[in-house]
């Protein structure tokens, strides 16, 4: 693969993440780099990503003067979970021949008004010959990647069901306001109603297991409640007096007639006290019904660390984007995603010991 001259859209917490891991691969150099923010715009990308070094790269509000300007041939788009708003931000991409990984939710595995989206951007990517992916790590791996990749060793699968719990400390303003932290139960409720609170991605995640693991679904059904505080809680983006919303339960499930085949739970909160953890016990569970039965249980840092997850799956599948056909892809249909490797020169294994007679072992 030549370099990978990188463009990032969006420097918010998500694109700084992205940074940081750009910076460790091979073959990569950052282009430009674009956002909105009066407080980051003609800073320098390194100091407000906390690098030890600045990059040279200042960050700049005029879109269409950086696309036109720069000589970047992937972008990292990391503005917004909706697809209708991630549209006008992709064509203007896609006009220059630009690749594009995106980390908006409602592209991940398209549904109902974001397959409209969808194949406007399949059709222009195809036009102008470069390929498109939505990406993360919920949507993205924690409960539609890896219930895909479990079900290899079944030979038949009857149900799933899977649930995430995750301190949403990290994150910036935009998912604040996804949760609808801060709120009261009726604004969140109001919200949820229209759409603009709770975690976006959810039914997008059922959606690609029923296809992948080709369970035939009538209905999608999705339920969302508020998690009040029964004490203040802060984190650095926001502050929740006791009383108010600090976090949501979500449920979809995928329905065949009246039986639930899918059935998976999203919870979100802020600032885990030891009485929440009372009741809410961090980590991802998936659990697939079938011949034979199989369990995955993900705990420590992958599971609670989704800032740092999200930039790295978007960072690593470009490797795989840059060698697919052109247009519009979903995650399923890219070839497996991995870690891409900070060497990119791995040589041959020298020496096979098929016997090892001597039962001390190195540990790592």
């Amino acid at each position: 693969m030549n370099t990978v001259k990188v463009l990032l859209y969006g420097a918010g917490a998500m694109g700084l993440e992205m940074v940081k891991v750009l910076t460790r691969k091979p073959g990569v150099r950052i282009v430009a780099a674009i956002d909105s923010d009066p407080s980051k715009v003609g800073q320098d990308l390194g100091k407000i990503a906390g690098l030890d070094a600045e990059l040279g790269i200042m960050v700049s509000d005029d879109a269409a003067m950086t696309i036109g300007s720069c000589d970047a041939n992937l972008a990292l788009v990391a503005t917004t979970a909706f697809a209708d708003d991630v549209l006008p931000i992709i064509t203007s991409l896609l006009e220059k021949r630009i690749h594009v990984v995106t980390i908006c939710q409602e592209l991940f595995f398209p549904i109902e008004g974001a397959v409209d989206v969808a194949n406007q951007i399949d059709k222009m990517a195809k036009e102008v010959g470069v390929s498109v992916v939505a990406a993360g790590i919920n949507p993205g791996f924690s409960l539609d990647i890896l219930p895909v990749v479990g079900s290899l060793p079944c030979r038949q699968i009857d149900s799933v069901t899977a649930s995430r719990i995750v301190d949403f400390s990290p994150y910036g303003p935009d998912e604040m306001r996804h949760i609808g932290a801060g709120t009261s139960q009726e604004e969140f409720n109001i919200g949820a109603e229209e759409g603009h609170i709770g975690h976006i991605g959810l039914l997008e995640t059922v959606a690609m297991v029923a296809h992948c693991l080709g369970l035939h679904i009538d209905e999608l059904r999705q339920i969302k409640k508020p998690i009040v505080a029964n004490k203040d809680k802060e984190t650095s983006f926001v502050k929740i007096p006791a009383g108010k919303v600090c976090g949501f339960k979500q449920t979809v499930q995928g329905l065949q007639g009246d039986r639930a085949v899918l059935d998976f739970t999203m919870i979100g909160l802020l600032d885990p006290r030891e009485e929440d953890n009372e009741i809410f016990e961090m980590g991802n569970r998936i659990r697939i019904e079938g011949v034979p039965v199989v369990d995955i249980d993900v705990t420590e840092e992958i599971s609670q660390k989704g800032g740092i997850g999200t930039a790295a799956v978007a960072v690593n599948l470009i490797p795989a984007l840059m060698s697919a056909e052109a247009g519009f892809h979903t995650m399923n249909n890219l070839p497996l995603p991995h870690f891409w490797s900070e060497d990119s020169n791995i040589q041959p294994i020298k020496k096979v010991e098929r016997y090892w007679k001597d039962d001390r072992l190195k540990r790592a």
